[in-house]
């Protein structure tokens, strides 16, 4: 087994052509098999392939919960009837980070501060 057989989480999303988030969020879920080292997480590329290999069928999705792509690339997955959107922000992770912070210090829902962050975007 060579370095390139391990994948980090960013190296996960990449190749699976997903943003982190999703990537994580299959991850916390148990879909894709991984190990957490100290802090990070670890995949076997093997085992990610073998786990692509067995996705099922857009009905089996959305009974599971899997990310699926609409016909623009969007991504959306179907939890208890709702259908839930990945939104891709036109920001970077530094001003992600700032604003998930002021979310937390301010005690509010990080939702409304990142469409007010958005709406302020767009104006310019």
């Amino acid at each position: 087994m060579s370095m390139d057989d391990v994948l980090t989480l960013e190296e996960l999303a990449a190749y699976l052509k997903v943003s982190e988030t999703t990537a994580y969020s299959l991850v916390r879920s148990g879909a894709i098999p991984g190990r957490k080292v100290g802090r990070e997480w670890r995949f076997l590329r093997e085992r990610v392939v073998n786990w692509l290999m067995q996705a099922g069928t857009e009905d089996d999705m959305e009974k599971n919960g899997m990310v699926q792509r609409d016909e623009w690339g969007g991504e959306f997955k179907i939890e208890e009837g709702q259908e839930k959107v990945a939104l891709w922000l036109p920001i970077t992770r530094e001003e992600k980070t700032a604003q998930i912070g002021k979310a937390q210090r301010e005690g509010v829902n990080i939702s409304d501060l990142v469409a007010a962050y958005l709406r302020e975007w767009a104006k310019a």
